[in-house]
């Protein structure tokens, strides 16, 4: 099920709250669906830059990679540039973030180097992928993102109901009286739609509240993950070291 933008915002507010911010999210959706917005957005929750700067050169500890090269594609250099700059310690405590524009657009030699800041994300970053085609994305990426998937045009579309609004407003406008059993009947149908809706409004409301139950779980789970993952890594250079 595809979230609005405002409704994926607040399910990542709520997490961020709480401290459960997965470390990488990729945001997916068609062309308008505001993937770039959202993005935006959530940079600005744990950054603190206004969203209007995030993708400009005003923004602070926020790194941009999308599709520069001639062919549109996001080629290595790019993507080891952002790994350093990520690497780098963030000024004033800002949680770095870097998002990638397009990511179905990372070259593959650029998507396995992205791969490793995936596993062994560096410490206080956020990852932020884009794309209106991620079954185009490898698996290997795939699979350590938490998907977002959003609605066209940012919202759901309840064209059944609306459809019949309209023809009951068409109907009562060619009406020429009304009689008290034509009210009546006109009453009835609009409590039966109203109620259509509401109880549309309440099953699109549990649903989204049981995936951001899910959204938080496996933001557990990837948290652990990469927390088991920086101590291997330590033992491994504290092995090396001994050595």
């Amino acid at each position: 099920m595809a979230f609005s933008r405002t409704a994926a915002l607040e399910c990542l507010r709520r997490a961020h709250e709480q401290d459960r911010l997965a470390h990488a999210y990729l945001i997916s959706g068609p062309p308008g669906s505001g993937k770039q917005q959202l993005a935006a957005e959530l940079a600005s929750l744990v950054n603190g830059t206004q969203p209007s700067d995030i993708f400009s050169t005003k923004a602070r500890e926020i790194f941009i990679a999308q599709p520069e090269s001639k062919s549109r594609r996001i080629v290595i250099e790019q993507i080891r540039a952002l790994e350093h700059a990520l690497q780098m310690q963030a000024a004033n405590g800002r949680r770095k973030v870097a998002i990638i524009s397009d990511a179905d657009r990372l070259q593959p030699q650029a998507a396995n180097a992205f791969l490793k800041t995936l596993e062994e994300p560096p410490k206080n970053s956020l990852l932020l992928l884009l794309s209106a085609l991620p079954e185009a994305l490898p698996e290997t990426i795939l699979s350590r993102c938490i998907e977002i998937p959003l609605a066209p045009d940012g919202k759901r579309q309840n064209k059944a109901e609306e459809e019949k609004l309209v023809k009951l407003l068409q109907q009562t406008a060619r009406e020429p009286s009304w009689s008290i059993q034509y009210a009546y009947w006109l009453a009835q149908e609009f409590q039966h739609l109203l109620r259509s809706m509401r109880e549309q409004v309440q099953r699109e409301t549990d649903q989204a509240l049981k995936r951001c139950v899910v959204v938080r779980c496996f933001a557990r789970q990837q948290q652990g993950r990469t927390a088991g993952t920086a101590r291997r890594a330590k033992r491994n250079r504290g092995n090396g070291e001994a050595s």
